[in-house]
């Protein structure tokens, strides 16, 4: 039995009309194509706009703080933690300082015991600090393992009385906590409590948290691929490979690059864009286009 189609040309141009965004699309074909035993496909001619923004609105915009105090009086001792909302949008190391001081200062300025922080950019060394205003406070920038838990191992016993260090903060979802970490490489281990004396610094601050795309389909995927994250209905990997505003250009480099087919059926394929971490890729009505090349399998 023939292949029923050679190539299907992708364009979000001509997704359904029920698709959520031009990340997460349906496309119609325009007949039922059925594929013989030994149909395998390629991913090529991959075109995506560079058009995510470095703060994405659910997706990275929250910093998780904790302030406290250095009072050697246990039982007496603050713990007033914050999920500080940052706004959507474009940054550089300068201008993302600058939000984030705005509202870490904003968030905590109401708080029961109002606390000031300077968050500045140093720009040789691509960092950010945060250094709290009083000498008496401390302040914690929580990283993953501390969100994930919730700080739920932080605590001081002291008789009569003891302290109860964990995040004392709104609610969260620990799974998904859409956190700026990774941007701020604060990723590793237990976050420490830093003093105007030891101010917060920052990892290397990095403005393109997304260095793969993943394109998925649920329903053209074989399931023998796997992702980092545990995805199982990946199509191919997209490397980064341009600037904001820039076109990601990515061809199938590899004879052996190729999913099988075998007695697929397709009338409705639905696509993906995600990150690393599952997150389908905002492109803000940026439109995307690839090209799906049919083939019999390979002999060995």
């Amino acid at each position: 039995m023939s292949l029923p189609i050679k190539v299907i040309h992708i364009d979000t141009h001509s997704k359904t009309v029920d698709s959520i965004s031009n990340s997460n699309f349906k496309i119609e074909l325009p007949e039922v194509l059925l594929f013989p035993k030994d149909s395998v496909y390629y991913i090529d001619s991959v075109t995506i706009p560079h058009t995510w923004y470095t703060i994405e609105a659910n997706v990275n915009d929250k910093l998780y703080m904790q302030v406290s105090d250095n009072t050697t009086n246990i039982p007496l001792k603050t713990n007033i933690c914050k999920i500080v909302q940052l706004e959507p949008g474009n940054y550089n190391i300068t201008t993302l300082a600058n939000e984030l001081s705005i509202k870490a200062n904003t968030a905590f300025a109401t708080s029961a015991i109002p606390t000031h922080f300077s968050i500045i950019a140093n720009v040789t060394n691509n960092t950010i600090s945060c250094t709290p205003q009083t000498t008496t406070m401390m302040v914690k920038i929580l990283t993953d393992a501390d969100i994930l838990d919730g700080l739920s191992d932080i605590s001081y016993w002291d008789s009569p009385g003891g302290w109860d260090g964990s995040w004392s903060g709104p609610s969260y979802n620990a799974s998904n906590p859409q956190d700026i970490n990774d941007i701020l490489n604060n990723t590793e281990g237990r976050a420490s409590f830093f003093t105007q004396a030891n101010a917060y610094r920052s990892g290397y601050i990095d403005l393109q948290p997304i260095k793969n795309i993943f394109l998925t389909s649920t329903n053209l995927s074989n399931f023998h691929t796997l992702s980092p994250g545990g995805e199982r209905v990946i199509l191919k990997k997209v490397p980064v490979n341009a600037g904001n505003n820039e076109m990601i250009f990515y061809n199938t480099s590899l004879d052996s690059d190729y999913l099988d087919c075998s007695r697929k059926t397709l009338k409705t394929i639905e696509f993906q864009l995600k990150d690393i971490r599952g997150n389908v890729i905002p492109l803000h009505g940026s439109h995307v286009s690839f090209t799906i090349i049919f083939d019999k399998k390979p002999s060995d």
